[in-house]
């Protein structure tokens, strides 16, 4: 448990953790999650949770299930390191053993947890103001004495896991839990659809860059400034959008998608800010756009680069003034919405080659957010897998135990161009299909002919642009560096200037080298 270099994203890990928590409300799905949640924020190699025989048909206990590779699931033993924790929940209070060896206190206990491969350990008490319900366990194959600080954070997260421990046993006692009880079987699959369809929850990874967006949204979601979400294709660019939703003063309020590149570029003004009866034909009555239904909220505009030219200036005028027009329509009218927009293309490119408009740009790209694509975090693609392999085996009824080798070995070593999408895909299908508790997927699956052709694709870019930049440098050098002319450069290639100007630039040419002195 080594001390964070910065207590900021600690301090974000705890939101998530409270996140996290929320959506489940029954304890096994609870403790699952944990872990992962934790793991950012604090440098730990095993975790075990105890709940006491009050909150339960007896004393349980949740430790790291190495087959779920990080999971906390129930016991039937129980643990070693029983003394530690069950002296934390009688006296309540937090223990700190920086070194097992050296601690006389636990010594029995200390012994075996070193002969485990632990050097160092921590237990909290897990408790609410009006009851005891456990305590937990942390602990670390290396010697390290945890600070002020880390003791402050795992209190917090204790606070937060005693409380949805609390309302999940409240939730136990209030319905039996029988086979037969049709009212608690409801409850709890309202409860576990509210989980899995929550979007800030589907922004799995343990990452730095995905720590970085984060850090990000948790910054810009309190505020009201436009946000420009960039990235790949199925990189989760909408989820963050709604996160930042969730977490904004406009939560209560509509959260309006718009798939600006779904919509014909004719009907796309009468979407988005409506029309009047008789505005066209078949306009037979009032129509609101997507804005005014997204009035107090937030509107969220994806693909937002194939908005055309006319679309554009409505839309820059939107963000400016804070007022619509319909069309057919004679008067302003002002509306309250946040913009949030989103695109899978360079949008700078897009300004500098007069596709889409310098000054619209500017009011989008207010607070920038990137996201990454999976192949630059390959260390969350197994985190994903298993957050895919649980939310639809447990729609399709199965129970997946283990991931077989081999396609961990293939989920690790694919560069998914389709990104996160393509992934929940793979995952989707192999649950499908698989019939036994191993989680498996055949290899073609992964598109190796398509990653061969994007290799050539990109090999065979690489020998054009070789060639066409030593046909530019042998005309430069021919017509001494000048570009126009009837002796320039422009002119032996049969190019014009701003063309040729555009390719040297492109190319990274150095054409002062060509001048004669």
């Amino acid at each position: 448990m080594h001390s964070c270099e910065q207590i900021a994203p600690r301090y974000e890990a705890l939101f998530r953790v409270a996140d996290c928590l929320k959506g489940h409300r029954d304890i096994e799905g609870l403790f699952r999650d944990l872990p992962f949640q934790l793991q950012p924020a604090l440098d730990f190699d095993y975790m075990s949770v105890y709940l006491s025989k009050e909150t339960a048909s007896g004393s349980c206990w949740y430790v790291l299930d190495r087959e779920q590779r990080g999971a906390l699931t129930l016991s039937r033993d129980v643990p070693i390191e029983q003394a530690l924790v069950a002296w934390a929940f009688e006296h309540q209070q937090t223990a700190v053993i920086p070194e097992f060896d050296r601690q006389a206190r636990f010594s029995d206990s200390n012994l075996v947890l070193g002969e485990r491969g632990l050097q160092s350990g921590c237990v909290v008490p897990i408790s609410t103001a009006c009851r005891r319900l456990g305590a937990m366990f942390l602990g670390s194959e290396h010697p390290c004495r945890c600070s002020d600080e880390e003791l402050r954070f795992l209190s917090f997260v204790a606070d937060r896991i005693a409380l949805a421990v609390d309302e999940a046993l409240t939730l136990e006692s209030r319905y039996d839990r029988t086979p037969s009880d049709s009212l608690y079987k409801e409850n709890l699959a309202l409860r576990e659809e509210i989980a899995s369809t929550s979007m800030f929850e589907e922004i799995v990874g343990a990452s730095e860059s995905v720590n970085c967006v984060l850090r990000q949204v948790m910054r810009v979601a309190a505020t009201n400034a436009t946000v420009l979400i960039a990235g790949e294709s199925g990189t989760g660019k909408e989820l963050v959008a709604r996160a930042i939703h969730k977490r904004s003063e406009r939560s209560r309020r509509a959260f309006i998608p718009v798939n600006c590149a779904a919509i014909p570029p004719s009907l796309i003004a009468s979407e988005l800010f409506g029309y009047e009866k008789g505005a066209f034909t078949g306009a037979n009555q009032r129509h609101l756009g997507r804005f005014e239904l997204a009035n107090g909220g937030t509107i969220f505009l994806d693909e937002i680069g194939d908005i055309p030219a006319v679309t554009q200036v409505a839309l820059l005028r939107v963000l400016q003034e804070r007022e619509i027009e319909r069309v057919g329509g004679g008067h302003p009218i002002p509306i309250d919405v946040r913009v949030l927009a989103a695109t899978n293309s360079d949008l700078r490119a897009e300004v500098s080659a007069g596709a889409f408009r310098r000054d619209l740009f500017y009011r989008l790209n207010v607070f920038p957010i990137q996201m990454p694509p999976l192949r630059e975090r390959p260390e969350d693609v197994l985190l994903l897998a298993e957050y895919f392999i649980e939310r639809y085996a447990s729609k399709c009824g199965k129970k997946m135990r283990r991931i077989e080798r081999q396609t961990l070995e293939w989920l690790q070593a694919y560069d998914w161009p389709g990104n996160v999408r393509e992934l929940q895909n793979v995952v989707e299908r192999a649950v499908i299909l698989c019939d036994g508790e191993t989680f498996s997927i055949d290899e073609n699956w992964l598109q190796p002919e398509t990653r061969r052709a994007s290799r050539q694709s990109l090999r065979l870019a690489a020998a054009v642009g070789n060639q066409e930049r030593a046909i530019i440098q042998a005309a430069l050098k021919e017509s001494q560096g000048r570009i126009s002319g009837p002796a320039g450069a422009a002119g032996k290639l049969g190019l014009p200037r701003t063309t040729l100007e555009s390719k040297i630039k492109s190319l990274r040419i150095n054409k002062h080298q060509f001048r004669c002195a």
